[in-house]
């Protein structure tokens, strides 16, 4: 039996793929008693993707993760970074013992600059090869309309990422499985940044000339620091786990990223974003810890777009400024 644990958009398309094998069952954990009661009586989430509708007599969704955790042998979080210790926090120490844990989350845990994979070894002595983690290029709004998908299931242990892999493919979503785990973590870190970045450049008015630049430029730049910091014999960044995640975060419509650069771009302060949208941007906070990963590790020269966006969103430096220094010493 899976669990979900999350409430937010991905959950629930996590839970509408899960639901297209007539013979799953699946535990859901939200957070909300309003939520989980309308779920149960009408078949949707009213916050997030009304319009994916879901067969209520599959699901068992409760706001007791404890319970849910308990009757889990898989667990699969899909709620943001920002916010994943405290619900985990919610859970006795000894809970995840003896389960499998999948991680649809991007970005790391705030303060501790871990990715989750490295979080769950630490905090639940987890052993990382009960770990798997999945990656897109993947919207949830596009999942919710049955468009086509591909996912990647990496982890260490080939046997578990095959079983996500056959877990998670149904007639519009294709699966591919890598043992890259800690690279394409960080890849989901990195995307966010640059998604802000691109954002940037939008709100600033520069145009799709520029963006289609700058996101050639961040690949580079992503490639760099993975090479540096997490080599992995054969990965092959144009593959869709790394390009594609990041090109689909810069340029859609859908990335809260992308958006939370246009609106800072017009002077629009994070939290008032967060408090206007009801919903985080993860690269927000991922490139506060991506800053000081680079700090750690000497990597800040090789990595001038992330740099430029932490001193936009936390010290205060000026878009415009910034992204024409990016285009006369960078791009």
């Amino acid at each position: 039996m899976i669990g979900i644990i999350g409430g937010g958009s991905w959950a629930t398309a996590l839970v509408k793929i899960l639901l297209e094998d007539p013979g799953q069952r699946v535990n859901w954990w939200v957070r909300s008693e309003e939520v989980c009661d309308h779920i149960k009586r009408h078949g949707h989430n009213p916050r997030h993707l009304p319009e994916a509708n879901l067969d209520a007599s599959r699901l068992n969704v409760s706001t007791d993760i404890s319970a849910i955790a308990a009757d889990s042998t898989h667990l699969l979080l899909a709620t943001p970074s920002a916010y994943l210790h405290q619900v985990l926090d919610l859970l006795p120490d000894n809970a995840l013992n003896g389960k499998r844990i999948i991680s649809a989350v991007k970005g790391t845990i705030p303060d501790c600059c871990l990715s989750v994979s490295a979080y769950l070894v630490k905090r639940f002595h987890l052993p990382k090869e009960n770990i798997c983690i999945v990656s897109g290029p993947s919207h949830a709004e596009e999942v919710s309309h049955e468009m086509p998908t591909f996912l990647t299931v990496a982890s260490t242990n080939p046997d578990f990422a095959r079983e996500m892999q056959q877990t998670l493919r149904c007639h519009y979503v294709h699966t591919r499985v890598s043992a890259d785990i800690d690279g394409i973590e960080r890849c989901g870190l990195g995307k966010n940044i640059y998604a802000i970045a691109a954002g940037l450049c939008q709100g600033l008015g520069y145009g799709d000339n520029l963006n289609a630049v700058l996101t050639a430029a961040a690949l580079r730049e992503m490639q760099a620091a993975l090479d540096r910091n997490i080599p992995f014999a054969g990965r092959d960044i144009r593959e869709s786990c790394y390009m594609g995640d990041l090109v689909v975060t810069c340029w859609s419509r859908h990335s809260r990223n992308r958006a939370l650069g246009e609106a800072v771009s017009r002077g629009e302060r994070p939290a008032d974003v967060f408090a206007r949208t009801g919903s985080v941007a993860e690269g927000y906070f991922s490139v506060k810890n991506m800053h000081s990963i680079a700090l750690e590790h000497g990597l800040t020269q090789h990595i001038p777009i992330a740099e430029a966006v932490y001193r936009i969103l936390y010290e205060g430096a000026s878009p415009k400024e910034e992204m024409d220094n990016l285009i006369a010493h960078t791009f």
